[in-house]
C-alpha cells in the first residue's frame, strides 16, 4: 500500500498523529495470529470532518507488518491539502520487538512539497540507516540527541509493542523510546479503565470499552515554540473493544481534548482475511 510522498499541516500535526497512532494501534489483543486485519476512521475536530485513516495488521508468530494510511478531509482538506502513508515490518522474538524497516511518505496537492523517511534495522533490531527528504531544518528546533536512534522503535513498531502487551496482560500499560527519523520521543501508556461508549451516528460501534491514556515525552528535533493546540492538550485517551464477535480488539474510539476544542476519531469500519492481506501486500 503506497501513496504519493507530505507534508502535514503544522497546525494539526500532533493531533492528525496521534489520530493516526489510533488507527494504527488497531491491531491488538488475542487477535488469531497471521489474520490481515483492517479498520477504517474518520476523525472530527471541533465537530468538522477534518481526516480519514485507514490502518492494516497482518502478524504470525515471528513476524508482523503494519500500515497506515490518511488524508484530510473537509475545510481542512481544501485549505491543506495532505495525504500520507507510513508501513512498518520486524519480527517478534519473546517479549522483544525487533523492526526491520520502516518507511513513511507524504505530500501535498503541489509536488514540491514532498517528505519522505525511511529508517532500517540489522538483525539484532539496531538503527544501521536514516534516509530523511527533505533533510530537517532545526532552525527553531531542539536538536536531537547525538545517540537518537540507540535502542529506539520506529513508531509503527510501538504499535506492535503496544499490541503484545494488550494480548500478554489485557491492560495498556508501557514506555517505549521511539525514533521516526526527524523527532526522538518518549511515549507513555496508562490504563483508563473502562466505560460504556453510547450509540453515535458517527460509528459502527457502542458498548464496553477499555481506555488507553497516551502521553509523549519529547527529547529531541520538536520545535521549541509549540503550536497552541500541542501546548493546550489535557488528554489523549484511545478506547478499544471488540466491534463484533470473535473481533479482536481495536481502537473504536480516540478523544483528544485542548483548549480549541476536542478531536474526535471514530471507527467507521472494520474488515478481514484474505483480501485485507492482499492489500496489505501491494
Amino acid at each position: 500500500m503506497r501513496l504519493r510522498p507530505s507534508v502535514l499541516p503544522d497546525s494539526l500535526t500532533s493531533l492528525a498523529a496521534a489520530g493516526l497512532l489510533a488507527g494504527a494501534f488497531l491491531f491488538a489483543a488475542n487477535t488469531a495470529r497471521a489474520e490481515a486485519v483492517s479498520a477504517h476512521y474518520q476523525v472530527y475536530f471541533g465537530g468538522f470532518h477534518v481526516l480519514d485513516a485507514q490502518a492494516l495488521w497482518q502478524s504470525s508468530a515471528s513476524d508482523y507488518r503494519l500500515a497506515a494510511e490518511a488524508e484530510t478531509q473537509g475545510f481542512i482538506g481544501w485549505l491543506n491539502p495532505w495525504k500520507g502513508t507510513t508501513q512498518s515490518d520486524g519480527r517478534i522474538a519473546g517479549d522483544r520487538i525487533i523492526p526491520r524497516h520502516h518507511e513513511n511518505w507524504g505530500t501535498t496537492t503541489e509536488e514540491s512539497e514532498e517528505s519522505t523517511v525511511e529508517l532500517t534495522y540489522d538483525r539484532a533490531g539496531d538503527l544501521t540507516r536514516t534516509r530523511v527528504q527533505p533533510e530537517q531544518d532545526f532552525e527553531g528546533r531542539v536538536p536531537l540527541p547525538d545517540d537518537a536512534g540507540k535502542g529506539t522503535l520506529d513508531p509503527m513498531s510501538v504499535i506492535a509493542g503496544l499490541s503484545e502487551l494488550l494480548r500478554k496482560s489485557g491492560r495498556c500499560e508501557g514506555t517505549f523510546a521511539v525514533f521516526d527519523g526527524r523527532k526522538r520521543y518518549d511515549l507513555m501508556v496508562s490504563d483508563a479503565g473502562e466505560t460504556d461508549l453510547e450509540a453515535s451516528d458517527y460509528s459502527i460501534y457502542a458498548g464496553p470499552a477499555r481506555g488507553c491514556r497516551l502521553d509523549y515525552k519529547m527529547l529531541g528535533g520538536h520545535k521549541k515554540e509549540r503550536n497552541k493546540y500541542v501546548e493546550t492538550v489535557r488528554e489523549r485517551i484511545v478506547w478499544v473493544a471488540r466491534p463484533a464477535d470473535g473481533a479482536p480488539l481495536i481502537p473504536v474510539r480516540l478523544k483528544i481534548e485542548t483548549a480549541y476544542g476536542t478531536l474526535m476519531g471514530h471507527l467507521t469500519g472494520f474488515a478481514r482475511g484474505p483480501q485485507v492481506a492482499q492489500k496489505l501486500a501491494e
